[in-house]
């Protein structure tokens, strides 16, 4: 049916309605139906003006600069340790900017590695949090922009709740799997446990690598693997198995999150994620690999012994 007959539709029963309860309240009804039909929603970067757009941008950014800043003492100290922002979108009504929904999504994972076969194994989530917003996206943006580097524990408008209480409340009884039995026979463990054992120069420099890893996926990822059907991609860790006595690195993974978010006819935040597991093809001195990917690009860096990279390992997969 046509707008216009729709409209046609509506002012009738309008009529019919008025006529019989004698009073014009039930034309104010479908009236007011009417406006919620044709009221229409998008996502923020889309809806704002550009310089509530601009505060936006940087709303979204201090919120996840708070996050990292809090997570290890706070949310990031359960069973998922490394928890990572996906994408944060908030949705809003195209005309009056009235906020309806805004969602964080986060990736998390736990790897372990198999004592007596050194096999690597992974547990993987995406959590999809839902913030209490309220108003209008301009006071949102006000409050927030003016808390600055706090921006993640203020108030919201109308709610009362920050999007640090959203997050809480998302994490609330979450737990991760058990680790698997320990064998009699512990002859494998994981590089970054190795690297630690082996001195604290060692361990820091382990870290460094798997950050420069990160960082240059996400520097990659805009022109290549975000391309697809996962326009957000957030690497959580990169591991490896080493064999204790021989110092060898016999097999090593990556694990993503990924999320594509859309809004939906209501102005809901739909979040369509899932998470990935790369295996990297690695058989080498725990030195070697780690001499390897020292530099300012691990990411592109030839592994040892081999022509290709992590980065080539990762095309086949993401």
């Amino acid at each position: 049916m046509s707008w216009t007959a729709s409209r046609v539709a509506a002012l009738l029963l309008a009529g019919l309605v008025a006529a019989c309860s004698g009073g014009a309240s039930g034309g104010e009804d479908v009236a007011e139906s009417e406006d919620e039909l044709r009221t229409t929603y998008g996502d923020l970067l889309t809806t704002l003006e550009a310089q509530d757009l601009d505060r936006w941008v940087a709303v979204r950014s201090a919120l996840k600069a708070g996050f990292d800043r809090i997570c290890g003492d706070t949310i990031c100290g359960g069973d998922y340790s490394n928890l990572t922002t996906v994408r944060l979108a908030c949705s809003s009504t195209t005309k009056a900017r009235k906020l309806k929904d805004c969602t964080w999504v986060l990736g998390g994972s736990i790897e372990y590695v198999a004592g007596a076969t050194g096999k690597l194994s992974s547990e993987a989530r995406v959590f999809t949090c839902k913030i209490p917003v309220a108003g209008s996206a301009k006071s949102m943006l006000e409050t927030l922009h003016g808390a600055g580097d706090d921006a993640l524990h203020t108030a919201l408008p109308a709610t009362g709740k920050s999007f640090y209480d959203g997050l809480v409340d998302c994490f609330a009884g979450v737990v991760g799997p058990p680790p698997p039995e320990a064998s009699s026979e512990e002859s494998y463990t994981d590089l970054e446990t190795f690297s630690w054992n082996a001195g604290e120069a060692q361990g820091l420099a382990w870290f460094e690598t798997t950050r420069r890893l990160a960082k240059g996926f996400d520097d990659a990822c805009g022109d290549s693997f975000c391309e697809g059907e996962y326009p957000d991609i957030a690497p959580l860790r990169f591991a490896c198995s080493v064999k204790i006595d021989t110092k060898r690195v016999s097999r090593c993974s990556w694990t993503f999150a990924a999320a594509e978010l859309s809004v939906d006819s209501r102005g809901r935040v739909v979040a369509n994620t899932t998470t990935k597991r790369c295996a990297v093809d690695i058989s080498a001195q725990a030195t070697a690999l780690a001499t390897a990917l020292q530099g300012p690009d691990p990411l592109h860096a030839l592994l040892p012994g081999k022509k290709t990279s992590i980065y080539d390992a990762l095309i086949g997969c993401l």
